[in-house]
This record gives C-alpha cells, sequence and structure tokens, in this order.
C-alpha cells in the first residue's frame, strides 16, 4: 500500500497570476515592486481603524495593477485562472508548453496580500490536455513545484490557502446545514 503525504494543503480557486519559462531575480526588473510594498503596508497599518479606505485603496491598487498588465507586451501577463496552489507549489492550465525540470517564474497576486508577487518553480509535468474540438486551442496542464529559498512568499501562500480551506469548509458546513449559521 502507498500512502502519499502532502507537506502542505492544497485547494483549487481562481487567482490572477501569469508565468513566463527561464527566471529572472525575482522583481529586480521590477521598478514598481517597492512602491506595491510600501501600499501593502500602508493598506495593512491603515484597515484596523478604516477599514472603508484600506478596502477601496487596495481596489485602486488592484485596478492599477490590472491595467498595467492589460498594457504589458510581454507572454508574463496576469490574468485570473482556475489553479490548484499549496505552499509546495501550484498547478495550472496554459497555452503555452514547458519541459520537465525547466524553471519558470509565476507572478500571482493573492487577495491576501493584493500585493504582486513572483515565486520561482521547477516544472514538474506539463502534459497536453485533450482537445474537445479540433478547432480548439491546445492546452496543457502545467505542475510546479516552488524553489527553495522563499520563505516569506511560502509563508503567504500558506496563509491564503488556510484562510481559502476555512471559507470552503464555512460554505460546506452552511450547505449541509444551514440552521447551524
Amino acid at each position: 500500500m502507498s500512502t502519499e503525504r502532502r507537506d502542505y494543503f492544497r485547494v483549487d480557486t481562481s487567482l490572477v497570476m501569469g508565468w513566463r519559462l527561464g527566471t529572472a531575480t525575482p522583481e529586480a526588473d521590477d521598478p514598481l515592486t517597492e512602491i506595491n510594498h510600501q501600499i501593502s503596508a500602508g493598506i495593512h497599518d491603515c484597515a484596523p481603524e478604516h477599514p472603508t479606505l484600506a478596502h477601496l485603496v487596495t481596489l485602486l491598487n488592484n485596478k492599477l495593477d490590472a491595467i498595467r498588465d492589460e498594457l504589458s507586451p510581454s507572454d508574463h501577463k496576469r490574468r485570473k485562472r482556475r489553479v490548484n496552489i499549496s505552499g509546495s507549489g501550484i498547478s495550472f492550465t496554459t497555452t503555452r508548453e514547458a519541459s520537465k525540470n525547466s524553471e519558470v517564474e509565476i507572478s500571482l497576486i493573492l487577495p491576501t496580500t493584493n500585493t504582486p508577487a513572483t515565486v520561482l518553480a521547477h516544472v514538474i509535468s506539463c502534459k497536453r490536455i485533450p482537445k474537445e474540438r479540433e478547432e480548439d486551442q491546445e492546452q496543457f496542464r502545467l505542475r510546479t513545484h516552488y524553489q527553495s529559498e522563499q520563505d516569506a512568499l511560502t509563508e503567504q501562500i500558506v496563509h491564503f490557502v488556510s484562510k481559502k480551506q476555512q471559507e470552503v469548509l464555512a460554505e460546506r458546513r452552511h450547505l449541509t446545514h444551514p440552521d447551524l449559521l
């Protein structure tokens, strides 16, 4: 009997993310990274006393990031995707193929921080998804494992996955026992 043990819980969700083959120094080529970190810290600081203001600034910052992504000419463009994510890796569907063990740079926005983050990963597998119709574009299921030495980002991802999992469990409880809430 084979028992598979995972280090982290996984959750299916939608995230704004993009990816590209190869790696650069994380966030080194993005001059707005420091500004985004400062905005995120400011939002975090003012949220307890001014939750409405923090929410509005978060929405405005997300809108600016979305406009920037839309205007970006690169293949690293972030968009909302269905993903399966954990503290050790992420998988998603894409129209681009990647070789096993190749390095990828994944840019994502976690709703818990609302700050773009870049994580470096290795491709575990990239499997072609069978087309339903001949005219459909080819798609692949890309599975990755984060590289080590990214503890702060891994911690943010684990926090997000844990929060998302709590939401899913609360929703299931409500659906099965609506009178308990």
